[in-house]
This record gives C-alpha cells, structure tokens and sequence, in this order.
C-alpha cells in the first residue's frame, strides 16, 4: 500500500495500523471529524494517559466528562491487567465516536493469555466487598446505559460502551 493508497476501516471502526514504528501512544486518524482514537501499550503510565486523552475528546465539563473518562481508565486497565495487551508489546485500542446524545466508546486488547480459560468480561456475583479491587466493570455497568463485548477465543476482544452525553453521573451505591 502506497501513501496515496486510502486506509480501509474494518467492522469494528478501527482504523488498520501501518507497520511503521510510531512509539506508543499515538493518537489515530479518522476521516469523520466525530472520532478519535488512540494506541496505548503495556505501560501502566499509559492509563493517566488515556484518562487525560478521554478529557479532552469529551468537549465538556469535568463533571459531564467523568463518565467516559472512568470507563476508558477501567477498561484500559482491564486490558492491561487480563489479557496479553499487558504484555511487552501489547497495545490498547481507544475509539470514541460522539453523536448527537450519546459516547459510543470500543475499547480493543490483544487476547487473552495463554491458558486453560479465556477469561471474558463479567461482573462477579456477590465477593468480598472489603477486597482491593475487582470492581472495574460494576463501574462501568452503572455509568453506562449499554455495554457488551465482542471476540473470538485466542483473538481480539472489543469491549464497546453506550454513555449518554452531557447527562449527569447516576449514583454508584450498591444495591
């Protein structure tokens, strides 16, 4: 593929990567002025980086922002934490798309780990409420209006996350 050769967007609205070696992060380029994407990759640092970027795509206050950038920051740090994207050379996939009323946010990690179990996003029944951690994905279930994932076992994982815009953040009690 030449320059001048236009880049073809896969199903899942992101963007094919060249193979030239631009460090991570780097920011993606869409031709719809109404998305923005990024490549993170291993470092744990990368999550603040993530959480500042979901800021500022927001176009927004803090407060109306806070949705998006809590759900980018637990879903960058899941991808992290379980699957190969944690590894040394792993890469996250960070794509908003802002509508009328609502964040339509994909988050894409490398796999899962080799194992005897693929693990896929759930939210635990029940736990330790005293235990550190493991609340990720509550978060992002009270926060969002939609969400759900897409895979096949050993490939990709997409994480993809409905939040309404510019409405105020719901209550995070438990019931």
């Amino acid at each position: 593929m030449n320059e001048a050769t236009p880049r073809r967007e896969p199903a899942t609205g992101v963007p094919r990567q060249r193979t030239a070696s631009v460090p991570l992060p780097r920011r993606l380029s869409f031709t719809d002025p109404h998305r923005c994407g990024i490549v993170l990759g291993p470092d744990p640092g990368h999550v603040r980086i993530a959480r500042v970027w979901a800021h500022q795509i927001a176009r927004t206050t803090p407060n109306a922002a806070f949705p998006l950038v809590t759900v980018v920051s637990e879903l960058v740090t899941n991808a992290h934490r379980h699957t190969r994207s944690g590894d040394p050379g792993g890469t996250v996939t960070v794509v908003v798309e802002r509508r009328r009323h609502v964040l339509i946010l994909t988050v894409t990690d490398d796999g899962p780990r080799p194992g005897p179990t693929i693990p896929v996003p759930r939210i635990e029944e029940g736990g330790d409420p005293l235990r550190g951690g493991g609340y990720g994905l509550r978060l992002v279930d009270a926060l969002a209006s939609y969400w759900d994932w897409t895979g096949a076992a050993g490939g990709p994982l997409t994480v993809r996350v409905c939040l309404e815009r510019d409405a105020a953040p719901r209550s995070l009690v438990a019931v």
